[in-house]
């Protein structure tokens, strides 16, 4: 809905002629409101008709909002003069250098800075994406009957007319306003509710407690640093800090693999060769995993309409993160997740009882999420991103609770073999909990780390059981890569939500061997969390942890696996020799060709933290055969600090095996030709 908001003396309507089939019945033939009158142009746009009881309410707020600042604007500039008086005093008395500044004045006299009135007037010219549905015409009555409970005098002009009309526009500061109103379901925040409790790996539960500022009080029992600084992450103070530049941003632009780009909107990223290698990998290797898993593979539209009032009651969860794009005279919105197309689909299927659990995979490239500026941070939290998305179908709830056993551990395999750290947290009802905390113990007896509980009095979203994976970065901020949810709502054919209101579901259902129509539990699993996150997970836990273990990707995921040096360039010709067969061979070699010296090419190995780092020497080229330096990724340091095993004079066979053992069951990629010498390497950054 968009509200063009007129701050009017007086108004005049008069009504002339029908101009549509059904006018609105309105017996008065001429409206004339005395005195400061608010008016409030309104279209009602298309996804307003899917409740106008609601978009009628959220349009009062916003017009009653507008109300208050009119009226409290003349105390705001009284208040900003104040401040300007005091600055102007500590001019005058030296304690300031620098120019007074000028006093601001009001535009009209104070007192025609308030509303006596409002008009709520119907106006088709403020959109293109108009409502074609016959209760759009009850919004504009809707909304002046909320703002008169609201205490404000209001009258609407009636909609289907042609209309005469004066207003005489007051011309100051907050005189002409406009408001665009999205629909927004909210469901009611649990959290200040919650209860907290901390799981530890032997199983016993520990409550957490908060001090008088809601600040939680550390447990004695918890001596992990990092776990003690995971959870002040997830539940310490809410209060912004100053911005410092995330860790991870450093890592990415200096290796080459992903960027800022000017030309765009804030929060979407320039992928270089060396990240879509590895961002291309990490695609191949969850899709693999997922197939042997039972997955079957779907692609729904990265947009779609909000005139299905299915895909319009779950867009309305989310009405300020939506980029809206236009195609001719439609509008739709880039999709936020793949629920809304895939769980469409799933409502036209004819479901076989058989099919369950009927795992469905889609790699999303791309989900958008229109967060605030404020909000973006690199590749940890931006507009648009790659999030590989399974959902599963289960015939009930006892059988979706098998299979979220089952994705629990594949989630940690998966996080395993990627090298991420991460903790775990659960959030559920307390009375599922209750029900089933056997079961969600004994799978957090199986973590290296305790788990973080949060329970809630009642379920106020779709789900009665979230899980995730968390990472901690290099500056103690926690963020869910993987999630698992049990979702006890969307398959149904409607709900009612907290207030009471009957919402359309997706009607996903199938006829069971007993002949009665049911409906599935739905499990909505992001194995790994967004493509971007894990990247962001990988550096900056390495980060995080570079005094104790020495940093670096996984030889399957890392974008350089193997890197030849020489000695002298009369070994260049056996090194060029070693590249062709280990590139062969479909491993990511290069050779570091430059005019340096032998520490010079090391170090720089070390910077990009590859693998395996090949030296060919006089001695290795008579002998046909190779010394090695394995990086110690993810391992301790050895002693001295040092990050590397050095394995001398091997046969090549040696590092093709040691190679093929990192990378067995992975999946494999080459490494662009332009890539594969240091001296003529392809570099995108100054």
């Amino acid at each position: 809905m968009k509200i063009l908001l007129i701050h009017s003396q007086d108004v005049e309507v008069v009504k002339n002629k029908e101009a549509t089939s059904y006018p609105q019945q309105f017996k008065e033939d001429f409206i004339k409101l005395e005195g400061l009158v608010l008016v409030c142009f309104v279209s009602v746009e298309d996804q307003d008709t899917y409740d106008t009881d609601l978009i009628a309410r959220q349009g009062a707020e916003e017009i009653e909002a507008a109300i208050l600042q009119i009226t409290g604007f003349p105390d705001k500039i009284r208040q900003k003069n104040e401040e300007i008086r005091e600055y102007n005093e500590k001019i005058e008395n030296g304690i300031l250098k620098g120019k007074k500044r000028k006093f601001s004045e009001l535009i009209q006299d104070r007192d025609k800075y308030r509303v006596d009135k409002v008009l709520v007037y119907p106006w088709a010219h403020l959109s293109k994406f108009l409502s074609n549905e016959q209760n759009a015409m009850e919004v504009c009555p809707k909304i002046a009957n909320n703002l008169v409970e609201r205490g404000i005098e209001a009258k609407f002009s009636p909609f289907g007319w042609y209309k005469s009309f004066k207003i005489n526009c007051l011309g100051h500061e907050l005189a002409e306003m406009y408001r665009d109103v999205r629909l927004a379901i909210k469901p009611e925040e649990q959290v200040k509710n919650s209860e907290f409790k901390i799981i530890t790996t032997s199983g016993k539960e520990i409550n957490l407690n908060f001090d008088k500022d809601q600040d939680f009080i550390p447990p004695k029992e918890i001596k992990d640093k990092n776990f003690q600084t995971f959870l002040n992450s997830e539940l310490g103070s809410r209060i912004m800090e100053k911005a410092i530049e995330p860790a991870h941003i450093k890592v990415i632009k200096e290796f080459e693999l992903v960027d800022f780009d000017p030309n765009t909107d804030a929060g979407h990223f320039r992928w270089y060769t060396k990240g879509i290698i590895m961002k291309n990998l990490i695609k191949n290797y969850i899709e693999d995993r997922l197939i042997d898993y039972g997955a079957i593979l779907i692609d729904t539209p990265v947009m779609y309409t909000v005139k299905n009032k299915k895909l319009t009651a779950q867009t309305a969860r989310f009405p300020a993160r939506s980029y809206w794009v236009e195609s001719g005279s439609n509008r739709y919105i880039l999709r936020y997740a793949c629920d809304f197309l895939l769980f469409d689909l799933f409502s036209q299927m004819n479901l076989k009882p058989h099919y369950f659990p009927l795992r469905a995979y889609e790699y999303e490239q791309y989900a958008f999420r229109r967060e605030l500026e404020g909000e973006l941070s690199g590749i940890r939290r931006l507009r648009a991103f790659i999030m590989p998305d399974m959902h599963t179908m289960c015939k009930d709830i006892e059988s979706s609770i098998e299979e979220f056993k089952e994705q629990y551990r594949l989630i940690r395999s998966l996080e395993r073999d990627l090298g991420i750290k991460t903790y775990v947290i659960f959030r559920a009802t307390q009375e599922f909990y209750k029900e089933n905390k056997n079961w969600i113990i004994d799978l957090i007896k199986t973590e290296q780390h305790p788990a973080l509980l949060e329970l809630w009095e009642e379920r106020y979203y779709y789900y009665i059981l979230k899980f995730e994976r968390n990472v901690l970065s290099a500056q103690g901020k926690s963020a869910t890569l993987a999630t698992n949810q049990i979702d006890v709502e969307s398959s149904l054919e409607y709900m009612f939500d907290n207030d009471g209101v009957k919402r359309q579901k997706y009607n996903i259902s199938f006829i069971d061997t007993d002949g009665q129509v049911k409906h599935p539990i739905i499990l909505h699993n992001s194995p790994t969390g967004a493509i971007e996150r894990v990247l962001w997970g990988l550096i900056e836990s390495a980060i995080l942890n570079k005094d104790k273990h020495v940093p670096g990707f996984k030889t399957w995921l890392s974008p350089i696996q193997v890197r030849i040096l020489t000695v002298s360039n009369e070994q260049n010709e056996y090194a060029e020799k070693l590249l062709n067969i280990i590139n062969g061979e479909e491993f990511r070699a290069d050779f570091d060709d430059r005019e340096e010296t032998v520490g010079k090419k090391i170090r720089q190995s070390e910077i990009e933290w590859i693998p395996y780092t090949v030296i060919v020497g006089k001695k290795e080229q008579q002998n046909q055969t190779i010394s090695i330096r394995r990086r110690l990724i993810g391992e301790p340091f050895g002693p001295k600090k040092q990050t590397y095993e050095q394995i001398n004079e091997v046969k090549l066979d040696k590092l093709l095996e040691l190679l093929e053992e990192d990378t067995r069951n992975f999946p494999k990629y080459k490494l662009p030709i332009p890539f594969r010498r240091v001296s003529t390497r392809i570099y995108f950054r100054h």
